[in-house]
């Protein structure tokens, strides 16, 4: 059992940090040398304690669901109560294996509302989330960066050039910007994905968490919509979907899971037709793989993806803040034949390869420099070279192998130790 005693503000109430007391199971999940805070640029004080303690519930109601024990506190919206019903029984859909009994247990429940003006928009500078910004642009908007979710607390320079995009680029800098920080991965322990779910931020926690971060907000910016963008529209189990995000709501609020029915390249193609139309570009931001350079780093395979969308959209990977060149098909070629693929990614250039087939029927394709050579990669493209790579590459074993490893490393930390050891001496004995 998790109860949470009571939470307490700091920093001119603009900082919460939430008490709790951790019992039986539930103790080996939490990591003992931090308590759970969720930072604001905003005085939150104001905030009622139903509404307040949304953060705390949205993030640790997953690990007492699938941990099978139960989360107390005092108090809860009545709204968001109920809807964590729905919530479960959606996680449970998605995990059929998996047997959901924790509860949550509140002897004070009330409902709670407030007279909407606006919308609040979780917002990362990706292609994803700047389709959500094109689609809604014209309600009245905050845009939420969260710092704790795919950035670290500690990584304060890609924090603070994440910040800069977004108030400088053109489009999503004309609309007020406001930053969370939140210790929500690093709040438990290494024993949630080993004794629970293994890859328990992407399949579990982060649609739930990153949403219940926003109800203080709601509050005191008066909003009564929370935009969320879709990540992917392939069915595979994610701890984002719109029919579990959808299921979350409070006060007088509903959360939209936008643009679930477009695939990536047909967000692309908004993001490219939308630019055309204004003329003018915006500047995305899909990587953090080089902390050496502010921006894309044009070589990871997020970056050949995104490029490839918007060269198949029929606009230049340049004008959105990708360095494009003449060797950048080689490249690609060359670091997809050999990349570890998931399904997911065979998924993603599965849809770019069809849409290569199509933009070669059309003649409707971005052209660098020599149009018969990069026809030519978009053949090999349309062919299924990279699927074939891809598929090569896809080797379900490993990903259990992985979960494998992982489980030995927490439960058994010198036997596996002792093995990597022995697998050292044994390559310099060679």
């Amino acid at each position: 059992m998790i109860t949470l005693r009571n939470y307490t503000l700091s920093e001119n109430g603009r900082r919460i940090d939430y008490h709790y007391t951790a019992t039986g199971s539930a103790k080996k999940f939490l990591n003992p040398n931090e308590t759970f805070f969720v930072r604001y640029d905003h005085d939150i004080s104001s905030c009622p304690p139903g509404i307040a303690i949304i953060p705390f519930v949205a993030n640790f109601i997953t690990l007492a669901w699938f941990g099978k024990f139960d989360l107390v506190v005092p108090e809860v919206d009545a709204t968001f109560a109920d809807s964590l019903v729905q919530l479960r029984a959606e996680f449970q859909r998605m995990y059929p294996r998996y047997p959901l009994t924790g509860v949550l247990v509140a002897p004070r429940s009330a409902p709670i509302s407030w007279p909407a003006t606006k919308s609040l928009m979780l917002f990362s500078g990706g292609m994803d989330a700047y389709t959500t910004l094109i689609r809604h642009h014209s309600e009245n908007l905050d845009l939420v960066t969260i710092l704790g979710a795919d950035i670290e607390i500690t990584d304060t320079t890609q924090w603070h050039r994440c910040l800069n995009h977004i108030k400088t680029e053109p489009f999503s800098g004309r609309l007020p910007h406001l930053a969370i920080t939140a210790n929500m991965r690093t709040f438990y322990n290494d024993n949630v994905e080993a004794s629970l779910v293994f890859g328990w931020w992407g399949k579990v926690q982060h649609g739930p968490g990153l949403l219940g971060l926003l109800a203080p907000l709601s509050f005191i910016r008066r909003a009564s919509l929370a935009y969320i963008a879709s990540s992917y529209n392939v069915p595979m189990v994610w701890g984002s979907t719109q029919s579990a995000d959808e299921k979350i709501k409070w006060g007088g609020l509903s959360v939209v899971h936008d643009a679930a029915e477009l695939s990536r390249q047909a967000k692309a193609e908004v993001i490219a037709a939308f630019c055309q139309q204004r003329q003018e570009s915006i500047q995305l931001r899909v990587c953090y793989s080089e902390v050496a350079r502010d921006g894309n780093c044009g070589r990871c395979e997020k970056c050949y993806r995104t490029m490839m969308n918007l060269i198949l959209a029929g606009v230049d990977p340049r004008s959105f803040g990708f360095p494009f060149t003449a060797e950048t098909y080689p490249q690609l070629f060359t670091r997809l034949s050999t990349i570890r693929a998931s399904a997911g990614l065979r998924v993603f250039w599965e849809e770019i390869s069809r849409a290569a087939s199509l933009a070669l029927k059309n003649e409707n394709f971005f052209v660098l420099t020599d149009r018969d050579s990069e026809v030519n990669f978009l053949k090999r493209l349309a062919d299924g070279e990279i699927n074939r790579a891809l598929e090569r590459n896809h080797r379900p074993w490993r990903d259990h192998l992985a979960r494998w490893k992982f489980i030995i490393c927490v439960r058994f930390p010198r036997f596996y130790n002792a093995g990597r050891g022995l697998v050292r001496l044994l390559r310099r004995l060679k």
